[in-house]
């Protein structure tokens, strides 16, 4: 019966030793297989993505309206969100979406903003000389004098 449960425990190994994926090595005195689980240093490499491919992602990503839509993408692409900005800054290909819309709006409408203000700045400069001047028709100073650029 012991060599019975050896032939089983030879045959094990015999199966273990065939699979390349583990380095297998038997303890002498239980004669127990024991596995090495360590990845091998070789196997891992880094991936690389050609600019056609980062290009097609990021097309196919903004082609997507939903959040699910773009997580499905990248799961099946074995990707991370955090590539698809890299890429694009990698690229040149900034997003024209809701984003850049939103600060193009903000940047329009500031702009607008300014030249409302120096239209009313104008108008008070204007009002202001007007009053210089009837001030001084007058005889009444609204505003102190000033000398040689000091206060008086």
């Amino acid at each position: 019966m012991e060599q019975e449960k050896n032939n089983t425990i030879d045959f094990n190994l015999n199966e273990l030793k065939n699979n390349t994926a583990f380095a297998v090595e038997v303890c002498e005195v239980n004669k127990v297989p024991v596995i090495d689980t360590q990845v091998p240093v070789g196997s891992l490499t880094k991936r690389k993505f050609s600019a056609q491919y980062k290009l097609k992602i990021i097309n196919e990503f903004d082609a997507y309206s939903t959040v699910l839509e773009r997580g499905a993408l990248l799961r099946r692409e074995g990707l991370y969100a955090s590539l698809i900005p890299s890429w694009r800054r990698q690229l040149g290909t900034e997003s024209d979406g809701k984003k850049g819309a939103a600060k193009t709006q903000r940047i329009d409408h500031l702009m607008a903003e300014i030249d409302q203000m120096k239209k009313k700045l104008a108008q008070a400069q204007a009002v202001i000389d007007l009053q210089k001047k009837v001030s001084e028709l007058l005889g009444t100073y609204i505003l102190p004098h000033e000398s040689n650029g000091v206060k008086s």
